[in-house]
C-alpha cells in the first residue's frame, strides 16, 4: 500500500502525541533523556511532565501550535518544531509558569520548589546560558521520528517544510542544534545546507552546567534561507 504523507500544525489533542515526540527527540545520542534527572523524586515520569508543559504552554522550545506534524494514513508518525526564541530565556521551560505544571501534576509547595531550584542550577544558574544564545531568528527544534516510521525520509520532509515556513515568515536565517554523537542528525542537516556556527565541546559543559551526565557537547548549526 503506497504512503500518503500529509502536513499539518499541531493541535491541543496532539499533545500526548507531541510528548512522545519531544521525549524521542531528547534521547539520541545518549538514550538518555534531560527530564529524568530533574525528575528523581517526585513520581513524575518525563512524559507526564512533557504533557503538562505542553497543556500549560510553559515550553520555550515550541508550543503547540509551532509544531509541524507528519502523518501517514491519519496517523501521526513525526514532528518538529519551528519557532522565534524568546528574547529573555533560552531555556527548555518557562519557570513563570511552574505553579501551573505543579497544579496539573499535583506536586505539593515543596516539592515544586525543589524542583525550580534543581531546574536553575541544572541549567547553570542561568537564563541565558550562551550555548543556547539563538545562531538564528527562525529555530527548529525536537525532530523526531516515531522508531516504526523511520528510513523514510521524514525527518528530512520536516526540516524541509519548516525551513519553507521560515522564510515565508521572512526570516533570513534558521538555525538547528546537535549533540555530539548523534550522526544520523548530523548527516541529515548537512545535506539540507545546513553549515556549523558555533561548537562547544565537552569541558565547557563540565564547567558551566550540571546535567548529571557525561555530555559530550553540542554543535549550533545554520542556514541562510534568503
Amino acid at each position: 500500500m503506497n504512503s500518503i504523507f500529509r502536513t499539518r500544525k499541531g493541535t491541543i489533542s496532539d499533545i500526548p502525541f507531541l510528548a512522545k515526540i519531544e521525549y524521542e527527540a531528547s534521547l539520541p545520542p545518549l538514550n538518555y533523556c534531560f527530564w529524568e534527572g530533574l525528575l528523581q523524586g517526585t513520581g513524575t515520569n518525563p512524559l507526564q511532565f512533557i504533557e503538562a508543559m505542553l497543556r500549560a504552554d510553559a515550553g520555550n522550545w515550541g508550543d503547540v501550535a509551532d509544531f509541524l506534524i507528519i502523518e501517514d494514513q491519519g496517523k501521526p508518525m513525526a514532528a518538529a518544531s519551528g519557532y522565534t526564541p524568546n528574547s529573555e530565556d533560552y531555556c527548555p521551560f518557562r519557570l513563570s509558569k511552574l505553579g501551573k505544571i505543579a497544579q496539573e501534576l499535583n506536586w505539593s509547595e515543596e516539592i515544586a520548589t525543589t524542583w525550580g531550584d534543581r531546574y536553575v542550577q541544572f541549567w547553570g544558574g542561568n537564563l541565558q546560558p550562551s550555548f543556547l544564545t539563538p545562531q538564528a531568528t527562525w529555530i527548529i527544534e525536537s525532530v523526531a521520528v516515531l522508531p516504526e516510521a523511520r528510513g523514510r525520509g521524514l525527518g528530512k520532509l520536516l526540516i524541509k517544510t519548516l525551513l519553507e515556513e521560515g522564510l515565508s515568515k521572512q526570516h533570513s536565517y534558521a538555525g538547528i542544534m546537535i549533540i555530539h554523537g548523534n550522526e544520523a542528525a548530523r548527516h541529515t542537516y548537512e545535506s539540507l545546507g545546513f553549515k556549523p556556527y558555533q561548537t562547544f565541546y565537552a569541558d565547557y559543559f563540565l564547567d558551566q552546567c550540571n546535567f548529571g551526565v557525561e555530555f559530550p557537547g553540542v554543535t549550533k548549526y545554520r542556514l541562510r534561507l534568503d
